[in-house]
C-alpha cells in the first residue's frame, strides 16, 4: 500500500466526511490523524450520517468511571446509560492468544522462547524447529488490502504440496531451514519499508517495539506465485527414529 496513493485516497475520504457530517467539530473528531491504511480500513462508511441525528453525541474523552446507571468521562461529565457495548477489538499476536499452553518443537525448541523477541515464520506457514507444524494466517500472512480468504486458500494448497512431498519421499517430517526463514523475514521487513503499515501510527499490525508481524507487504499475486511451487532447498526432510516414535506413541496414549 503505497503512501502516495494512500494520501490521494485520503483526500477523498476527508471530503466525504466533511460533506456528510454537518457539524464541523464532529467532523473534525471523526477525521483520523494518520495516513489511511495505517490502521485497519473500515469496509463501510454508511454510519457517518448517524452523527447528524439530534439524539446522537460523539464523545472522544476517555472513560474515568462506570456507575450503576451512568458513565463518567475524563472531563468529569456524567452521562446516563441504559446499555454499554464494549468494542474491545481482537488479539492477533499469537504470543498472547497461545500463552495458555506450551508448544515444543524438535530438540530444545519452545515457541514461547523462540518468539520471545518477536513473531516470525516462513511464508506465514512454517516455523523453523517445528516439523510438520503448519499455520493458516500465521506471521506476516495477514492483509490490509485484499481478501484474507485468498491467502488461506494459497496456504492450504501450499501445505498440501508439502504433505505430498513428505509422502513422495517416504519420510516422516518436513521442517523449514533457519536460513530460509531468516531470509524470508528480511525480505518482508524490506518490503514493509515506506508503506502505510509502517508510517507511524500504532495498530494491531505491530508488536510493542513497532515491528509489523501481521501484514504481507506485497501483492496477493506474488504470494500466489510463491506458494504455487516449493523451494526444496528451503526445507529439510527426514525420518523419525524408532525410539522417538515409541516415545511419541507412549506420550499420546497417556495424554
Amino acid at each position: 500500500f503505497n503512501p502516495s496513493l494512500a494520501r490521494s485516497l485520503q483526500q477523498f475520504a476527508k471530503l466525504f466526511i466533511r460533506l456528510t457530517v454537518r457539524d464541523r467539530e464532529t467532523a473534525r473528531k471523526l477525521t483520523p490523524d494518520y495516513t489511511i491504511g495505517c490502521k485497519r480500513v473500515l469496509i463501510s462508511n454508511k454510519w457517518y450520517p448517524m452523527f447528524n441525528r439530534k439524539n446522537v453525541e460523539l464523545v472522544t474523552e476517555g472513560i474515568r468511571e462506570v456507575r450503576e446507571h451512568s458513565v463518567v468521562t475524563a472531563d468529569g461529565k456524567e452521562r446516563e446509560a441504559d446499555c454499554i457495548i464494549l468494542g474491545t477489538g481482537f488479539q492477533v499476536d499469537p504470543r498472547l492468544y497461545m500463552k495458555g499452553f506450551t508448544l515444543k518443537g524438535s530438540g530444545k525448541h519452545s515457541l514461547d522462547k523462540d518468539w520471545a523477541e518477536g513473531v516470525e515464520a516462513y511464508m506465514g506457514t512454517l516455523v523453523h524447529g517445528y516439523p510438520n507444524m503448519f499455520q493458516l494466517v500465521g506471521p506476516n500472512a495477514g492483509l490490509g488490502h485484499n481478501s484474507i480468504i485468498f491467502m488461506i486458500e494459497c496456504q492450504a494448497d501450499y501445505i498440501v504440496s508439502l504433505m505430498n512431498m513428505v509422502a513422495a519421499r517416504d519420510v516422516d517430517y518436513v521442517d523449514v531451514t533457519a536460513e530460509a526463514q531468516e531470509s524470508f523475514n528480511e525480505e518482508v521487513a524490506e518490503g514493509l519499508k515506506d508503506t502505510v503499515w509502517t508510517s507511524g501510527c500504532t495498530s494491531w499490525y505491530q508488536q510493542a517495539d513497532g515491528k509489523n508481524f501481521a501484514v504481507w507487504p506485497f501483492s496477493t499475486w506474488k504470494y500466489w506465485i510463491r506458494t504455487r511451487s516449493l523451494r526444496l532447498a528451503d526445507f529439510r526432510f527426514g525420518k523419525v527414529s524408532e525410539n522417538k516414535q515409541r516415545r511419541a506413541r507412549k506420550a499420546t496414549a497417556g495424554a
